[in-house]
């Protein structure tokens, strides 16, 4: 019976992965959007799902559009940023992890610097993708998204 409480208990702390997804193409223009992003994948490691873990170190980078102060827009961003270059060494091959790089790279100010892996990121991402095992939706957004020049 305990074993069964156990299960049901860890069951409901999983995080919807197309919830996530989800919020995460909108964080970087809404807010509440983007605590809800920070929320629901906090406690993600890079070990224990490498995916959740990168949406969530591009929800922090994304917390700096949301901010007024120039000092803590950095903050956020570079500690973004540190995870995500994290999540993507460790995993390379991962079609999503580094479509999420690509979309914030893409949506980074020029002057941040941090838009050398545009075109990488993004000739990995269409190669790969049609073989990733990723809902129909998602390859069609993320085909859209790398496809913007």
């Amino acid at each position: 019976m305990k074993a069964l409480l156990y299960i049901a208990l860890f069951m409901s702390a999983q995080v919807d992965v197309d919830q996530v997804r989800s919020l995460f193409t909108v964080a970087h223009e809404d807010k509440a959007a983007n605590e809800k992003l920070l929320e629901f994948t906090d406690g993600y490691t890079l070990d224990y799902k490498p995916v959740i873990y990168a949406y969530h170190a591009a929800a922090i980078m994304t917390m700096a559009n949301h901010i007024s102060w120039p000092g803590t827009k950095l903050s956020y961003f570079s500690e973004g940023k540190e995870k995500l270059e994290k999540v993507v060494k460790a995993y390379p091959d991962n079609v999503e992890i580094r479509y999420i790089r690509f979309a914030v790279q893409y949506g980074s100010p020029t002057f941040l610097g941090y838009r050398s892996d545009l075109d990488v990121d993004r000739n990995f991402v269409l190669e790969h993708l049609d073989a990733a095992d990723l809902p129909a939706e998602q390859v069609l957004l993320i085909k859209a998204t790398v496809n913007q020049k």
